[in-house]
């Protein structure tokens, strides 16, 4: 234990040593790959993250997804993102400054009356639609509303053909680089094996002596 733990009463003037660090907790809208790719329109989720680091100096910054630790560590900051979080924030689905139907402006009218996700407007009730009155998009309430309707089932039906035409030109992928290399294989020359040397048995031997012997011994009669 360090001297700076303030757990370690065996040290004397023990501090903190996270009386110096500035931390927050705080939601960001964190892209779900997976449902995206599922649904063919972008689907966002709600995650906390704890921004934390040492008062004057930003270049030892972390931003990473709130764990446990970060919330008994940063008790007083975790503490007072619980009480002034509330519901308002951006719901799971599809934000609506990714609907191309909507300007800026839109958007950010939206966002002031509380909608800020296209799921959010096309379950919107019809007494909660009247708020949008007649400025968000130039359309009458329930006409906005079933253009949301419109945009997620049209998502929704084109998820399933684009993923089957994703999933074809995988296999298509696959079956080009297995033909390119079976052919590569085929276009490459056999090696030729080394020829092996042989190896005389003791009888083989003992035959090729004799042989050479009776040769040596014929050779001389006819000199003599």
């Amino acid at each position: 234990m360090l001297a700076s733990d303030v757990n370690n009463p065996g040290f004397a003037g023990a501090h903190d040593p996270d009386a110096v660090m500035i931390a927050r907790f705080y939601v960001r809208a964190v892209k779900n790959n997976f449902k995206s790719a599922a649904e063919a329109r972008p689907i966002f989720e709600n995650k906390i993250y704890c921004e934390y680091y040492p008062a004057g100096s930003t270049l030892l910054k972390m931003d990473i997804p709130a764990r446990d630790d970060h919330k008994q560590r940063f008790s007083k900051q975790w503490e007072y993102f619980q009480r002034t979080q509330n519901s308002d924030g951006m719901q799971n689905g599809t934000p609506i400054d990714q609907w191309p139907l909507l300007t800026p402006a839109d958007v950010e009218n939206l966002k002031g009356i509380k909608f800020h996700t296209v799921d959010q407007i096309a379950a919107a009730s019809d007494s909660m639609i009247q708020i949008f009155g007649m400025g968000i998009a130039g359309l009458a309430p329930h006409v906005f509303r079933a253009r949301a309707q419109a945009y997620l089932s049209a998502a929704k039906d084109t998820a399933l053909p684009q993923k089957q035409a994703e999933d074809i030109e995988a296999l298509k992928k696959q079956v080009a680089d297995l033909t390119a290399l079976l052919t590569k294989a085929a276009s490459e020359p056999e090696p030729v094996a080394a020829p092996t040397k042989r190896v005389w048995t003791a009888e083989e031997k003992a035959a090729a002596g004799a042989r050479l012997k009776k040769a040596r011994e014929a050779k001389q009669a006819k000199v003599t």
